[in-house]
């Protein structure tokens, strides 16, 4: 297993990947917007970090690296689009992603990196916990119809 950096010619793996989220399926980008908005999470200092295994891509995260007044100014970084390939999980693939994710973000001097899931799962809860995040705020958000 590779843990690395997702490259712009691997990008469809990403999005075939999401098709596994539960959850009705969205509209895939235009290729021009996947061009932009990956050139857009690499201009703000962020990645898409994946989990390749002989056969491809098994898991994917992206992290966004936010610029910030407070805390003397150091970014942080959120963390969005967790996943693991169905045939994966439970192996260790979801929490290497995570660790990578904390180090390029730690690397990057962000102060902090958080993530929100929509799981009410307790065991995606104590996976997020075992992965070294803790429930330490109330997340809220407002959506937007696309």
């Amino acid at each position: 297993m590779e843990i690395r950096q997702v490259q712009i010619a691997e990008i469809v793996e990403v999005l075939d990947l999401y098709d596994e989220y539960d959850r009705p399926k969205s509209p895939r980008p235009t290729d021009d917007e996947v061009q932009n908005v990956f050139a857009s999470i690499l201009q703000s200092g962020g990645c898409v970090v994946g989990a390749f295994a002989v056969e491809g891509l098994v898991g994917t995260c992206t992290v966004n690296i936010c610029a910030n007044l407070s805390w003397s100014g150091r970014s942080y970084a959120i963390i969005e689009n967790v996943i693991v390939s169905k045939a994966y999980r439970g192996q260790g693939v979801g929490k290497a992603i995570l660790q990578y994710a904390q180090a390029f973000a730690q690397r990057a001097g962000c102060y902090k990196v958080g993530l929100m899931t929509g799981s009410k799962d307790p065991a995606t809860y104590r996976f997020y916990e075992s992965s070294g995040f803790s429930p330490s705020k109330q997340g809220f958000q407002v959506r937007f119809s696309a």
